[in-house]
């Protein structure tokens, strides 16, 4: 699967994400896009397949289409913090669930919506 990780996610999540599958990683910020409007980002992740990796709360309620968006609501801050909240939700998913649906990730519970 593809991702793409939002400029306010660290880009050490590259590193667990393809530890565990043959998933392509790009960023935001690799892509010199930082600051994008969040309507065209979400359009961009559609046209290429990738499901979004982000800390913004605004793609909760989604657009008309979408491939797929993950949403992490840490409470703590810092690169640590994201990527062990991360770790959590693979223990329990694969990311191959997350095409379709917006996943919520959060310390104490984890929710999907379709």
């Amino acid at each position: 699967m593809k991702f793409k990780l939002d400029e306010n996610i660290p880009w050490i999540l590259k590193n667990v994400i393809e530890s565990v599958g043959q998933h392509e990683v790009d960023s935001v910020f690799h892509e010199n896009i930082t600051g994008i409007d969040d309507k065209e980002l979400n359009r961009r992740c559609f046209e290429e397949n990738r499901v979004l990796i982000t800390l913004n709360s605004d793609f909760i309620n989604p657009f008309d289409e979408f491939y797929g968006i993950i949403i992490m609501r840490s409470k703590k801050q810092g690169k640590n913090a994201v990527k062990d909240l991360f770790e959590r939700f693979l223990k329990k998913y694969s990311l191959s669930e997350s095409k379709g649906k917006i996943i919520i990730i959060e310390p104490k519970q984890i929710r999907i919506r379709f």
